[in-house]
């Protein structure tokens, strides 16, 4: 019994000290040869032509370091003491042109690039007012606004114990059934609050801010690889203020123009021109994408590559659009009043992004090793077809998978079973 313990042990400690090493054998078999040759083919092209000529696998890449600056020109008009002309039909096909027409019979109220950036400067983006409500107010007593959750009443009691309503109302309730002074034969809770309050009606086009379409937006952008200490800008060498005052930007007419006017930028953007229109009345999300992809390599000056593209949902029945409220204090005869402005608008979000490459030895020799590792696959591929394909399989499969002992076996293969297969 101990004896066969010991052998065991003596077997176990021996195998440790076995080397296995890959058979090589000669296969002359077209078929297998055919698809040994097609793999490797295949993998050169990928790893030549993709790994390295496509994908730049001979280069080290940075991304992009940014910061932009943006001035907006133009001047606004907004008609004084004007409403929206109730006979124009929605059905017309010009009708948001005659919306937006500028009547020289009617007085205009100016508003420059100080009434309608707010803020007047912010991290990446611009927004521009191209529609308003706008309402006086001072603190004091006066009806809620209709549409109110709860705002209507009866009697006095109606407006008591109001609950978790009161977050969406104008202010507090005083408690009293009052008349609405904007829809007749209707009474509401009276408030406490800045009075009047807002009022939002369906059609609230009054303050359409005529000309924004004509607006332009200056985009300076200034880039930085760090990695390979190289600075960019979209200004390139060749422009001067005598060009930037007279060019606009197109895709292709004047790629490289700084200066975008807001009516081209929305076109692309939106196409659909209602569309387009009601991102003026109600607001809108727009980006602008500028793309830089640089080879340090082969071009001395990296060009940007600019696109556009609506963020926001379109309109739909629920909070459509993009708006947001501020106020505007002042005193007067030792009263404080307020201009609260209901501001619509184009938000416009500037979006850079890139990378450049340039060449390193470690980037390439990484590509190179990986596609010396993936030439193995076109091994696996051939042995596939000979073990699976081939007529002498078995044969092929007792020659690849034999083992070799320390006392070697006479060779016992046919050439003739080896040759002449297709």
């Amino acid at each position: 019994m101990n004896v066969h313990k010991f052998e065991r042990l003596k077997n176990s400690f021996l195998s440790f000290f076995v080397y296995s090493t890959v058979r090589s054998a000669t296969i002359k078999s077209h078929r297998v040869g055919i698809a040994y040759r097609l793999a490797q083919i295949i993998l050169l092209v990928y790893i030549i032509g993709w790994e390295l000529i496509l994908k730049k696998g001979y280069q080290a890449f940075d991304s992009v370091s940014s910061s932009v600056t943006t001035k907006v020109k133009g001047q606004g008009f907004v008609p004084i003491n004007a409403t929206i002309n109730s006979s124009l039909n929605k059905n017309d096909p010009f009708y948001y042109e005659k919306l937006f027409e500028i009547d020289e019979k009617k007085d205009f109220r100016l508003l420059d690039t100080a009434d309608y950036i707010i803020p007047p400067n912010e991290y990446n983006s611009i927004f521009i007012m191209s529609n308003f409500i706008e309402t006086t107010q001072t603190q004091g007593v006066c009806d809620e606004e209709v549409s109110k959750p709860k705002a209507k009443c009866y009697n006095e009691s109606d407006c008591l114990s109001l609950g978790i309503n009161l977050n969406s109302w104008n202010g507090i309730p005083t408690g009293k059934c009052v008349n609405s002074s904007t829809t007749p034969g209707v009474s509401v809770c009276e408030i406490r609050a800045w009075c009047p309050v807002e009022h939002e009606s369906e059609r609230n086009e009054d303050h359409l801010i005529r000309n924004v379409l004509n607006y332009t937006i200056f985009i300076k952008n200034d880039v930085e690889f760090k990695k390979f200490k190289k600075k960019e800008r979209n200004i390139l060498p060749f422009i001067t203020n005598q060009y930037i005052s007279k060019c606009k930007y197109h895709n292709i007419n004047d790629p490289y123009c700084p200066v975008f006017q807001v009516d081209y930028i929305l076109s692309m953007a939106e196409p659909d021109k209602k569309q387009k229109y009601q991102m003026l009345i109600k607001g809108g999300v727009v980006v602008i994408d500028i793309i830089w992809e640089c080879d340090f390599d082969f071009n001395k000056q990296c060009l940007p590559k600019f696109g556009f593209r609506r963020f926001d949902t379109k309109e739909t029945n629920t909070a459509s659009g993009f708006n947001f409220r501020f106020a505007n204090k002042f005193r007067m005869y030792d009263k404080e009043y307020r201009t609260l402005f209901k501001a619509y608008g184009l938000r416009f979000i500037i979006n850079v992004s890139g990378i450049g490459g340039k060449f390193s030895i470690v980037p390439l020799m990484m590509t190179i090793g990986a596609g010396l590792g993936l030439m193995s696959i076109s091994v696996i591929i051939a042995d596939c077809v000979m073990l699976h394909c081939t007529k002498n399989k078995t044969l092929y499969q007792k020659i690849k998978e034999g083992e070799v002992k320390k006392d070697l076996l006479a060779a016992t293969t046919t050439s003739s079973m080896l040759n002449n297969e297709f």
